[in-house]
């Protein structure tokens, strides 16, 4: 597996309109209502004559957050922590079972943004049903958390770069060691 189903792009590239980055140039994504509608059109996650509203905002931030909670656990073994901010965003956002044929698939029982954002929640019940959900994750390096798939064979990967965040890491932690050496 070398790429990430659409899915887990989804996914990655809502975690990542919140750019922790110090440098970050705006570090939010959504600062308002009309920039989540900008970004839910420009995904076709909504009709054009659609648009997000400020509650819709509160609603999209609090399922960001619970994303990202729920990206950074899947670093560790034991992944089954409770993720608050992603229950209450999935409490306002209710799916539907609907049938293509005989072929059961979610889908949002909303319109709108709202509709929108639970097409996230879909993305993330997808990732669950296809065992890929413990492969999105949000980088380990405390200055990057970007979100990526981990394609890794053995889903170990740590940093959303190894030429970058992973070097970074690698040689705080040698030179922390080196600090530590008698005679150093």
């Amino acid at each position: 597996m070398t790429t990430a189903p659409a899915y887990a792009e989804l996914l990655c590239a809502f975690a990542n309109t919140l750019d922790v980055d110090v440098d970050a140039d705006p570090p939010e994504a959504f600062p308002d209502a009309a920039a989540l509608t900008r970004w839910l059109r420009g995904r076709e996650l909504i009709d054009g004559d659609e648009s997000a509203d400020d509650r819709d905002l509160d609603l999209a931030i609090t399922l960001r957050s619970g994303l990202r909670a729920a990206m950074t656990l899947h670093h560790e073994r034991d992944d089954t922590s409770p993720v608050p901010a992603l229950d209450t965003a999935a409490a306002d956002l209710p799916l539907l079972v609907a049938f293509d044929g005989t072929r059961p698939r979610l889908t949002s029982a909303q319109l709108g943004a709202r509709g929108g954002l639970a097409r996230i929640l879909v993305a993330i019940a997808e990732a669950q049903a296809e065992g890929t959900w413990g492969r999105v994750k949000l980088c380990a390096a405390d200055d990057c958390l970007l979100a990526f798939y981990d394609v890794s064979k053995n889903r170990s990967r740590q940093w959303c770069s190894m030429g970058e965040c992973g070097n970074r890491q690698k040689t705080r932690a040698y030179r922390a060691r080196q600090r530590q050496r008698p005679g150093s």
